[in-house]
């Protein structure tokens, strides 16, 4: 990945308990997903990928995951908007 156009977003993913194992088995295969931790049929994600399109199509894909509940955006960070903003603001 180039480090230069580094997008990192974390998600919370619930999923039903019945299907929860088979979801956290599939998040898990993407090489751009880590699961950081998992808590009562929720899975918290960090994914780390080139651009915020692609982020958001990793979303989408979960989100349409059988089992899967909702998908909660916590955070998502562009460095290429930092690297702007602080040109901007000096």
């Amino acid at each position: 990945m180039n480090k230069e156009n580094q997008v990192v977003s974390s998600i919370l993913v619930h999923a039903e308990a019945k299907d929860f194992a088979t979801v956290e088995k599939k998040i898990a295969s993407v090489p751009q997903m880590e699961i950081i931790e998992t808590a009562e049929n929720k899975l918290a994600v960090v994914l780390e990928t080139e651009s915020t399109e692609y982020a958001v199509g990793l979303w989408e894909d979960i989100r349409r995951l059988d089992g899967v509940t909702g998908v909660e955006i916590i955070s998502h960070f562009f460095e290429d908007e930092i690297k702007k903003y602080k040109n901007i603001t000096n």
